[in-house]
């Protein structure tokens, strides 16, 4: 547990090495008592508001002073899928203001509902991606009436949902949307655990592959357009050129497993995808454009036997069905899986899983201008134990880049997210899943 009063601004965790900059990091407490918060957003409306996105359904409303306001801005918990007081993967998973919200007061959602009557029987919820709305002149809050549902999908299974979405600066909305994780049984069970799927369960890991699917992708959206739903851009990979016709309009990338979290570099361009692993490796891609990123073909820069998780083959292709070149990670580590003693990598698990991935563009952190900030939820599964490292340049890679321990905290980070000045917040949560208050953010900060 966090022994820590507001009154103690600055608190640095224990590092669990040398740190990654000259300087050491700490934390800044701005929230607590929150439940499983996944996301924060700044108010470009010069309110001064920070949007604060829980995973139970809820968006509250941090205001000047670092005060939430008593009643939430958003609040989805009616309309969702009841969520379990133990490990959970669905409930509010993402949530983003429209680049004009000051002027249209237009949010979107994605989140897990009930099933749909329509749904095939015995699968797991429904996901939904929605756009709501302030009352006309008002931005103080969301109207509950003004729900407006952009896309449904039944998912099969509690499991791999993804959940990132964002704004581009082209404008539109990206959404990452997971493979479903049918290979661990569908309906409201896993019934295999990632290291003992059957055979016959294994096909379903192909639907990252499948372009005529959206499971295990990222897709692009004009919102702005399609009323009342969407428009697919012009130059969305399967609407013009060379695969035009090859796959569904709405997909811009494929082959992710989980695409946890999107984040969009200011500066560099192209976006980073946080995929949390199915066996052994965890892994940040940067996507620029339309590619395969290779799952199930591929785990990060390693091949895949899944019938063999732990002895992974040496070779495997790098090229999918097509030929197209597989795209590979920019940031990868061995999970608490690679421990194992039947794993035979020789090499030992460094966390749980990915939870947040941001290029650093602030100014407050000047040795950290450019890096990447990897968070991982813990390092361990069963002790909260969260960690944030630090990917630099590697000599020996063009590609991959070399991560850092930065700081460890005793509970689990969930999320990462970026302020308007490109400063990054740390989310934590204490719990398994998203119940209890245990929830904070903080600001990530250099001690002198």
């Amino acid at each position: 547990m966090f022994l820590l009063a507001r009154a103690m601004c600055v608190s640095v965790l224990m590092a669990l090495a040398a740190p990654a900059t000259s300087q050491t990091l700490g934390l800044e407490l701005l929230a607590d008592g929150l439940t499983a918060p996944l996301h924060v957003e700044d108010a470009p409306d010069g309110s001064g508001r920070r949007f604060i996105v829980q995973q139970d359904g809820v968006v509250r409303a941090l205001g000047k002073g670092d005060k939430l306001d008593p009643e939430p801005f958003l609040d989805l918990r009616a309309r969702m899928l009841p969520l379990e007081e133990n490990f959970e993967e669905r409930g509010l998973l993402g949530f983003v203001l429209h680049p004009h919200f000051a002027k249209n007061g237009r949010v979107f959602v994605t989140y897990a509902a009930p099933l749909r009557s329509s749904a095939p029987q015995g699968w797991n919820h429904t996901r939904r991606v929605s756009e709501f709305s302030t009352p006309p002149g008002d931005l103080s809050k969301i109207d509950p009436t003004s729900e407006r549902v952009l896309l449904e999908l039944d998912w099969p299974t509690r499991k791999h949902n993804g959940g990132g979405i964002a704004f581009g600066p082209d404008g539109y909305l990206y959404l990452g949307i997971g493979d479903g994780g049918v290979s661990h049984g569908i309906g409201q069970k896993v019934l295999w655990e990632a290291f003992d799927v059957p055979a016959a369960a294994l096909t379903w890991d192909l639907v990252a592959q499948d372009t005529d699917s959206l499971f295990g992708k990222i897709l692009r959206l004009d919102i702005d357009r399609g009323f009342p739903g969407y428009s697919v851009p012009r130059d969305n990979p399967f609407v013009s050129g060379q695969r035009a016709g090859l796959g569904k309009p709405e997909v811009w990338a494929w082959g992710f497993r989980n695409p946890y979290r999107i984040a969009f570099d200011r500066e560099g361009g192209g976006f980073l995808v946080t995929a949390v692993a199915e066996t052994l490796w965890e892994a940040a891609y940067h996507v620029t454009g339309p590619g395969n990123f290779g799952w199930p073909l591929m785990e990060a820069t390693h091949c895949v036997d899944r019938l063999k998780p732990r002895q992974p083959p040496d070779s495997c292709a790098r090229q999918d069905a097509t030929g197209a070149r597989l795209q590979l990670p920019v940031v990868e580590y061995p999970n608490m899986q690679a421990s194992n003693p039947e794993t035979k990598l020789g090499i030992a698990g460094v966390g749980t899983a990915i939870t947040g991935a941001h290029v650093y563009r602030g100014r407050a952190i000047p040795s950290l201008s450019g890096k990447i900030l990897i968070a991982d939820w813990s390092a361990s599964f069963k002790q909260p134990s969260g960690q944030l490292f630090v990917a630099e340049p590697n000599a020996a890679s063009a590609q991959l880049r070399n991560i850092k321990p930065a700081l460890q905290a005793d509970a689990r980070i969930v999320g990462l997210a970026e302020d308007r000045d490109g400063e990054i917040y740390v989310l934590t949560n204490e719990t398994m899943g998203p119940y209890g208050t245990t929830g904070k953010v903080w600001r990530l900060v250099e001690r002198r």
